[in-house]
């Protein structure tokens, strides 16, 4: 109202006064709620009336909408584009927290979310409630906008849909996101995965997905609890008959494909064949959208129309996630051992990795209490067993697992102020296979044998790397560096320059952050 009154006060033009006499006879008032009423019925007209007459279009209603926001929020591609033509910022945030790529994309609207994602539309806009675009229409099961903002979003976006997601039990979502690149195994703030959630909400449909995609089904909570325990304790029984009966998963072409990565990575770490290569120059480039235009043509108004429009923008992948996709086809090798020379002098060959994969082995046993040269075994595929008591050369009751080794140990936790951790460790190996595993007293649900696949643009190679492997790169004016491996988490793999001692993180998103 208060923009009104303004352009009343400095005297209209003739055509001011017709569009406020149009606007009359079309029954809307001149103030700025009128102008929002007009653009949540997507009248494109009456918006132009309303501008004619003097009107901003980034006028807001008593809680922050603006007419890009409402429209938006009703599907009205039309009225969206013709806001936008009018300069509305599509970043703008009403008292919620929300913009319009936010609005349009809880409720559905891909072809809606498209155009603003191609107009300015902000990713990484968290609304007062910390719902993203891509978590909110991951949580509402909307699998269309999924695809679109997944496309450009980062790891840590996509696995944060991924766990909402799990709340709704869309499996089409589900399955969207890990195509994407979401972490099957990642972790809420309360360290619950993804098929932890679904088991406990009942989602059936949703628990199969994710274990038909290599989720770890005895991952445990922080008070021990694996999905199965979660779906009993809420009376769940199909869910946790499920997730039990590993022959009733099933597969996809996708988790075949997963399942061929890992035997191909941990053949070429059990070979530990080093390799050395010299860098190529890149061939990836990352892509920067074009805007999009929409067809104004009133026949061409509807949805489905104007999502298939061939001026509409595609959406493209981010860097890395081309690095990803285009390293499939490249070769394993071990890293332990290998040397990695770079042609440049700008960039060391490890800055320039990325995190192309992570996998971890589900074991379904643990170690429950260390004492002596005995511990105590628990299995995690039959919750009900209390522990049982093994010592090296015993076989674990009702598993394929003789144990080896039995080893007693503490450490000073840097976290714990110098507080002592138990770290003691079962060694044991699988009789069917010959393959040996290190359960360790605070890792639950996975092996030592955690590993994770670097690679780089100008790499050959998809490099298998495990936990205390090193190895060296060389650069021009730098020399040869040599680097060991700390830690392989979910998130990135942690490297030490033995000579300088700097430690970096390498992370799905090509990041190498120092500590």
């Amino acid at each position: 109202m208060a923009v009104v009154l303004a352009v009343l006060a400095s005297g209209c033009s003739d055509p001011q006064k017709q569009a406020r006499k149009a606007l009359e006879e079309k029954g809307y008032g001149t103030s700025v709620k009128d102008m929002i009423i007009a653009a949540a019925a997507g009248d494109v007209e009456s918006l132009d009336l309303f501008v004619g007459m003097g009107m901003d279009i980034d006028a807001t209603d008593s809680v922050g909408n603006t007419a890009l926001i409402k429209a938006a929020g009703g599907g009205h591609s039309r009225a969206v584009e013709r806001i936008l033509g009018l300069g509305a910022d599509p970043r703008h945030r009403n008292s919620m927290g929300r913009d319009a790529l936010i609005t349009s994309s809880a409720k559905g609207f891909e072809h809606v979310s498209r155009m603003l994602l191609s107009r300015g539309g902000d990713l990484e806009v968290k609304d007062a409630e910390g719902w993203s675009a891509l978590s909110i229409a991951a949580f509402n099961g909307h699998a269309d906008v999924v695809s679109l903002l997944s496309s450009q979003a980062s790891p840590s976006a996509l696995d944060d849909a991924l766990l909402v997601a799990s709340f709704n039990g869309s499996e089409e979502v589900i399955g969207r996101l890990l195509g994407a690149g979401a972490d099957i195994n990642t972790r809420s703030p309360a360290s619950m995965t993804p098929l932890m959630i679904a088991a406990e909400g009942g989602k059936l449909d949703a628990v199969r997905t994710l274990l038909r995609n290599q989720a770890n089904p005895y991952s445990e909570t922080n008070d021990g609890l694996t999905a199965a325990v979660l779906a009993e304790r809420k009376g769940f029984d199909d869910v946790r008959t499920l997730i039990i009966s590993p022959e009733e998963w099933g597969s996809t072409p996708e988790s075949e494909e997963v399942l061929r990565e890992m035997a191909e990575a941990q053949n070429a770490l059990i070979a530990d064949a080093a390799v050395e290569e010299t860098l190529q120059e890149s061939e990836v480039e990352e892509v920067v959208p074009e805007d999009a235009t929409v067809d104004e043509d009133e026949e061409r108004s509807s949805p489905a129309e104007l999502a298939n429009a061939s001026t509409t923008i595609e959406a493209t992948r981010p860097a890395a996630a081309k690095v990803r996709e285009q390293a499939k086809s490249k070769p394993i090798a071990a890293l332990n051992g290998s040397t990695i020379h770079s042609r440049s002098a700008e960039e060391a060959p490890v800055k320039s990795m990325i995190l192309a994969s992570y996998h971890e082995e589900p074991l379904p046993i643990t170690v429950a209490k260390v004492e002596g040269s005995k511990a105590a075994i628990r299995r995690l595929d039959h919750q009900s067993e209390e522990p049982v008591e093994v010592e090296a050369g015993s076989m674990i009751p009702g598993t394929p697992y003789t144990v080896k080794e039995v080893t007693r140990k503490f450490v000073s936790s840097k976290e714990g102020k110098g507080r002592m951790v138990d770290v003691s460790r079962v060694k044991v190996e699988n009789t069917e296979n010959g393959t040996t595993h290190l359960l360790v007293n605070d890792i639950s649900g996975k092996s030592s044998d955690t590993y994770a696949i670097l690679t780089s643009a100008d790499s050959k190679y998809r490099y298998a790397v495990k936990s205390g492997d090193v190895f060296r790169t060389s650069q021009p004016g730098a020399g040869a560096r040599d680097y060991q491996v700390l830690d392989i988490r979910a998130s990135g793999v942690v490297v030490k320059d033995l000579v300088t001692e700097e430690v970096m993180t390498i992370a799905r998103d090509g990041v190498v952050s120092s500590y």
